[in-house]
């Protein structure tokens, strides 16, 4: 099985735990393409000089089925490692926060997700056909979430695409469209800084947030996103702990790694912060 960045490190020796939730029809493709990929993407910061995983051992576990996600999510946690999970459906980040007490979760999304309901092809083949739930998948997975956690603990950034119906459910979550990331990055980030400092964190990060110009590899893209620029400086104003996190949603192109170079330095940087 192919490795997410390298098999140099067991497990009993690695500090970062990664897996992958293969879910839908193209599941596996989606987390075997990321894997693959980061075998070719250097961690060297040219600009900073430095080593973003100088302080990171990485090991593969391979694949957990969604179910047991949870359960695997907390041996990691109980061993003072972090989980770093791929996966094709943002679903998965739902099973994933479970095995988290007292976390602020940061979403990169260019979709709310707080839908109470809904049922869409694209949607339904990313996640578990067989057993969809139209009120648990990827559009609806940050609205379940809230119902338990509450809206207290969450900021979406990069939102642009947004249902009429979900708005007061979005007010009630710290939120900053791409246009006000893009726009007033200063801000966003002294926010960012104010919301995780001396908290745990989690990092989920939705490629779709990302402008299709650099990021075509999704199932909706949707134009006016963030360039890897902005993300860079918004993952580096955390101001709390980072104990986890999640890439998702990558749909591979043939012939096409532009989205998956980007992903697996966007998770450098996620990394570089631990």
């Amino acid at each position: 099985m192919q490795k997410f960045l390298t098999d140099a490190f067991t497990e009993e020796q690695a500090n970062v735990i990664v897996f992958g939730i293969s879910t839908g029809k193209d599941g596996q493709k989606s987390i075997d393409s990321i894997r693959e990929t980061s075998w070719f993407v250097e961690f060297f910061d040219a600009d900073e000089k430095r080593n973003l995983l100088e302080n990171i051992r990485v090991h593969d576990i391979g694949n957990v089925d969604l179910t047991d996600a949870t359960k695997k999510i907390r041996e990691i946690r109980k061993s003072n490692r972090i989980p770093l999970i791929l996966s094709r459906a943002h679903l998965s980040s739902l099973y994933s926060l479970k095995g988290f007490d007292d976390v602020k979760l940061i979403v990169f999304d260019a979709h709310t997700d707080l839908h109470d309901r809904y049922l869409d092809e694209k949607v339904q083949d990313a996640n578990y056909s067989a057993t969809f739930d139209e009120k648990t998948n990827d559009a609806t997975w940050l609205k379940r979430y809230c119902d338990n956690a509450g809206f207290n603990n969450v900021m979406i950034l990069g939102v642009r695409s947004v249902a009429e119906d979900v708005i007061d459910n979005l007010n009630m979550i710290k939120h900053f469209t791409s246009t006000q990331v893009k726009e007033n990055l200063e801000l966003v980030k002294k926010k960012i800084k104010e919301f995780t400092q001396n908290s745990n964190v989690y990092v989920s990060l939705d490629i779709d947030v990302f402008d299709p110009a650099i990021a075509p590899a999704v199932d909706y893209p949707e134009p006016d996103g963030i360039y890897f620029d902005h993300f860079r400086e918004l993952i580096r104003s955390i101001h709390g702990k980072i104990i986890g996190a999640d890439l998702v949603c990558l749909k591979p192109i043939e012939n096409n790694q532009v989205t998956e170079f980007l992903a697996v330095k966007s998770i450098f940087e996620i990394l570089g912060k631990i």
